[in-house]
């Protein structure tokens, strides 16, 4: 599984979705203000279909750069800004683990739930920490390892190699008899807002690659790298999700 199928991957996906921007920038506010990042230079990396990039462009930052590897993810976030009228954010086509900008080019690297998605997770954390300027600020969100990994891990496994042309079937059918469980335990008031059970599938099970890791690693690793924890959740804090954890760190000066 290569970096090529997670673009296309995405570009099925993601393309025509946009998270709610009001919910997503509560979720934002859990850990940025436009006062900590006016006059900033941030890079938000996975952008997807931009939402993150456009808050902070619109909370003052001085330049905001999203990078993704699916170009139909990038065309909808160039809507996005043309929507917002904004002249403060920019969208590259770039793989995450061979980034074009020079060292210590960023005083904010934004990475939700996107470093999981490459071909050597903490690679592409190494390579955002290169970016990154001493005393800058960054953000992971990263799936994590439980108990019951594995058997998802079974069930995408499988999933993967069906037909891409039967996914998004095979997916409302997976909808279909997990509503009733779904809704028992009121998952979907959890979810992605505006999304379908079914396009939550999609993003669950039939995405290419994708890896787990238990906070403390993570937490290892950034300290070994120098890294001042400020901020730790256990869950991804915009949807109550257990499937994500947050470290928001400072890399030294």
């Amino acid at each position: 599984m290569n970096k090529e199928k997670v673009g296309k991957f995405y570009d099925v996906v993601w393309t025509e979705y946009i998270p709610e921007y009001e919910e997503s920038e509560k979720h934002w506010l859990m850990f940025y203000s436009p006062e900590e990042v006016s006059g900033k230079t941030v890079l938000d990396s996975g952008c997807g279909t931009g939402i993150f990039s456009i808050i902070f462009a619109r909370n003052g930052a001085a330049k905001v750069t999203g990078i993704d590897i699916s170009p139909g993810s990038l065309g909808t976030a160039r809507g996005l800004k043309e929507k917002f009228g904004l002249a403060n954010a920019e969208f590259q086509q770039q793989d995450m683990l061979h980034l074009p900008f020079a060292d210590a080019s960023f005083d904010i690297v934004w990475a939700w739930g996107t470093v999981h998605h490459t071909t050597d997770p903490l690679g592409a954390v190494t390579e955002l920490i290169r970016v990154l300027k001493p005393g800058g600020s960054l953000f992971l969100a990263i799936y994590k390892r439980t108990n019951v990994t594995w058997i998802h891990e079974i069930i995408r496994k499988m999933l993967v190699r069906t037909p891409r042309w039967s996914w998004n079937g095979l997916a409302k059918v997976m909808a279909f008899f997990l509503s009733p469980i779904v809704f028992f335990f009121k998952r979907r008031q959890k979810s992605r807002k505006g999304e379908k059970l079914s396009e939550l599938i999609l993003d669950w099970y039939f995405v290419p690659i994708r890896h787990y890791y238990t906070p403390e690693e993570i937490k290892m690793f950034l300290e070994k790298k120098g890294f001042v924890i400020e901020k730790y959740l256990a869950h991804s804090g915009r949807f109550n999700s257990s499937s994500n954890f947050i470290y928001k760190s400072l890399k030294p000066a």
